[in-house]
């Protein structure tokens, strides 16, 4: 349905049975009612003097005459729902749109092989319990420099004869930066957090092992990082009130499924849908941890839903 909309600029009056206060706009609620209103030679009249204006959701029609009456509006329709002829008829979509790529959709039940690189050739999503295990974890991770962008969509939860209270839990984890003791050791660690000498170059206890592993943990709410990185440069932030920080050990960013209880058996995949998708970055990876609260033996499978960055031509 078009979207049209009048406001009357003079005194209140009454046009086609409705009355219109001064200032305020009034939309039009049916395609009947627009075509009612258009058909109407006092309307069409008082829009040419200026007394009503037209707006079509987005624009204001300044000389409806000049586009010949209702016809101009019809250039700016949208679609509308077909359950009420009143909302938005929209189509949501968690694609990532990136310039100049190409990403498509896979479903898998792992990452990427951890040593070949081979797309989703990593250890299965599979978590068999047994009494005095506590927890089994499966790391998924994704060789981003050989396979190109990855991001986590979806996953789909199947379990079987679960005790009380146990449940399941993913994670994305950023890897630890790897350090070394040999050469410019420019850098201190405190409470496993990684930062530039309070006495300059050279007097630390470590150094960076590889330029190309050291992973930033964004800290856009607190501000309280130890360095600051542009892009391109990356510095010490002496007053902790950095944008980044650095680990010497493995740090969980980000839990987005938290104790999924898994009591009982469940014959089919059940999903956890959403309409957001997280990109695992290079140096960060998914962590998927069964919880055996209940002591008992029980088993679990995981598959995803992940975008992937296209780097060949099919």
């Amino acid at each position: 349905m078009r979207i049209v909309k009048i406001k009357n600029t003079g005194a209140d009056s009454t046009w086609v049975g409705k009355t219109l206060y001064t200032g305020v706009y009034y939309t039009l609620q049916s395609e009947s009612e627009i075509n009612e209103w258009g058909d109407d030679s006092e309307v069409y009249a008082d829009i040419s003097s200026g007394v009503l204006i037209v707006n079509n959701g987005g624009d204001t029609i300044d000389d409806l005459t000049a586009f010949n009456g209702w016809r101009h509006l019809s250039a700016n329709d949208l679609p509308i729902s077909d359950l009420d002829g009143k909302k938005l008829s929209v189509h949501t979509s968690a694609k990532p749109f990136i310039d100049g790529a190409e990403t498509f959709v896979v479903w898998t039940g792992s990452g990427d092989h951890p040593s070949t690189g081979m797309i989703c050739q990593g250890d299965l999503l599979e978590f068999s319990m047994v009494p005095a295990t506590t927890t089994v974890s499966v790391d998924v991770k994704f060789n981003q420099t050989m396979n190109g962008r990855v991001w986590v969509h979806e996953g789909y939860l199947k379990f079987e004869n679960g005790g009380a209270g146990d449940y399941m839990d993913a994670e994305v984890v950023a890897d630890a930066t790897p350090l070394q003791q040999s050469v410019n050791l420019d850098l201190e660690i405190t409470d496993d957090y990684i930062s530039y000498a309070a006495g300059g170059a050279g007097t630390g206890t470590h150094g960076f092992a590889d330029a190309t592993k050291i992973v930033l943990l964004p800290r856009p709410f607190s501000n309280d990082g130890e360095w600051d990185y542009d892009g391109v440069n990356l510095t010490p932030n002496v007053t902790t009130t950095g944008g980044y920080r650095i680990s010497s050990v493995e740090q969980i960013v980000h839990r987005y499924i938290n104790k999924i209880p898994c009591r009982g058996s469940c014959a089919t995949y059940f999903s956890m849908t959403s309409d957001e998708t997280t990109e695992i970055l290079k140096n960060y990876f998914l962590r998927v941890t069964a919880h055996n609260v209940s002591d008992s033996t029980w088993n679990a499978c995981v598959i995803m839903e992940i975008y992937r960055e296209r780097t060949y031509n099919p």
